[in-house]
């Protein structure tokens, strides 16, 4: 029992009053006896936070969402500094035409470099470089020489990828893709979260109706022995008699079913909270409570808008592929590349000293340079413009789509919030005057004025309007939840941490 830290006590199920499955009178069946049985006493805010420490779904949602956060540093990489190296060696004894070429030479080639793009687009470099060649050619006059390099290079974009736009628009683009994929974590936490409500309080209505069908059990148990009395005093046919047994097997069948009704409530409420211990008994300390006033549909659709984490990742949705499109129209452009580069070397006999010439002597190379490249007909970037501008659309399209929804679903939950409790109020009426028409029969049916088919249908009326609230009651609680799960509320009142 992993999640029980509060409220954890162990009495035996004899001793519950309808709130765990209890022996039945009149040869109804009896539970197992195990022994104790472990007893979870929870509120609705208890469960909740227990549901988001310990529910496998949450827990799936969450790991979902941290994978995606992992795009984001592999879309930044392109701004990653890049450490590289080179080192090579030529002996070259091949045959020459020439008889002043020689016939041996050696090349060793060192090289280290980096290089670092910026999110201008800008790539930056620098490199050194140390060259010793050997050659008995008689036209080389240092024998063996080294030759130290440093050069300092540029390249910059301003044509396509005019300074760095499409590579800053797609890291912006992978950052709201992953905002987006936290939106969706967070809705299915939600959606588990708002399940283990629905499911707590499908538990207090299981509870409720165990009741009732004691309560209702109880009157046929005492119209039965009613009717068992009057039969050997000879006020009554079998027939009757017979109809107040069936009545009263009736009642114990219809309690048996909700025993196991309850057991499957208490499973699921369980599974929600991942408790192993699946002959832990659940008791919900909440109970079924209606404020009797309306709610505003306006109020709650400007709160929807502006919180539901659908709406929000339509709109990042639709920013994305606004900078998509821009990264489009950039691709339209001729590719016009800019190149600059700083060297400077030093050449001596001994390798250190060809280093200290590179700074103490000036043989710089300075190279400038532009490459352009036009395709002439453009049609791939034209095509791809294309494409973007009517997946903008399409996104704009969807947008509106999901904030109309968003409206109509909110319209409706409240509404039927509404609906609820017009139904509770009527609800308790019938059930009140149902209790009161059968009292009136049973008095009846004591004075001898009264038939067992009349009372037993009386008995029949007064269960099903009391199931009948206490279902009205459940329901108006499940359109709350989910009214709140709609406006993205219900997890803001548990949690108010980061993901």
């Amino acid at each position: 029992m992993r999640f029980i830290k509060k409220r954890m006590v162990f009495i035996l199920i004899l001793g519950q009053l309808f709130l765990v499955p209890q022996p039945l009178k009149a040869g109804a069946l009896e539970p197992e006896e195990d022994g104790p049985a472990a007893i979870a006493a929870l509120t609705l805010d208890e469960m909740s936070e227990l549901v988001l420490k310990n529910n496998l779904d949450i827990q799936i949602a969450g790991y979902n969402a941290y994978i995606e956060r992992t795009r984001g540093k592999g879309a930044e990489s392109v701004f990653d500094t890049m450490f590289n190296a080179r080192a090579f060696y030529l002996d070259d004894q091949t045959k020459s035409a020439s008889t002043l070429a020689g016939t041996k030479t050696s090349t060793n080639e060192y090289n280290l470099g980096l290089s670092k793009k910026l999110p201008t687009g800008t790539t930056l470099s620098v490199d050194a470089g140390d060259t010793r060649t050997f050659s008995n050619s008689a036209l080389t006059s240092l024998s063996p020489s080294h030759e130290a390099i440093v050069k300092f290079s540029l390249h910059q974009p301003i044509g396509s990828n005019f300074f760095g736009l499409i590579d800053r628009g797609s890291i912006k683009i992978t950052k709201l893709d992953i905002a987006n994929s936290d939106f969706e974590a967070l809705g299915r936490i939600e959606k588990s979260l708002a399940l283990a409500q629905i499911n707590y309080w499908k538990l207090v209505l299981a509870h409720c109706q165990l009741k009732i069908g004691r309560q209702m059990l109880e009157k046929a148990e005492t119209f039965y022995a009613s009717s068992k009395k009057k039969h050997e005093l000879g006020l009554i046919e079998e027939a009757e008699l017979y109809a107040a047994q069936a009545n009263l097997l009736k009642r114990k069948n219809s309690v048996e079913t909700l025993m196991h009704q309850l057991l499957i409530v208490k499973n699921n409420l369980l599974l929600d909270l991942h408790e192993e211990d699946l002959n832990m008994q659940v008791i919900p300390l909440d109970v079924f409570s209606v404020k009797d006033v309306k709610i505003s549909a306006q109020e709650h659709m400007n709160y929807a808008v502006r919180k539901n984490r659908e709406y929000l990742q339509a709109k990042n949705s639709l920013m994305a592929k606004g900078i998509n499109l821009s990264m489009k129209n950039n691709g339209l452009w001729p590719e016009i590349d800019l190149e600059v580069s700083l060297a400077d070397n030093g050449l001596e006999l001994e390798q250190d000293k060809a280093w200290e010439n590179v700074s103490a002597e000036n043989n710089p190379e300075l190279f400038l340079g532009l490459t352009v490249s036009i395709p002439l007909e453009n049609r791939a970037a034209k095509s791809q413009r294309e494409k973007a501008q009517l997946e903008k659309t399409k996104a704009l399209v969807e947008l509106k789509k999901i904030e109309y929804k968003i409206m109509v679903e909110v319209i409706n939950a409240v509404d039927a919030i509404n609906n609820r409790k017009e139904s509770i109020k009527l609800n308790r009426q019938i059930a009140r005057l149902q209790e009161n028409k059968l009292a009136f029969e049973e008095k009846r049916f004591a004075w001898g004025r009264s038939e067992s088919d009349t009372l037993i249908r009386y008995q029949e009326d007064l269960l099903n309007a009391q199931l009948a609230l206490a279902q009205s009651l459940f329901e108006h609680e499940k359109v709350s939840v989910e009214l709140k799960s709609l406006e993205n509320s219900l997890l803001e009142e548990y949690w108010q941490g980061q993901l």
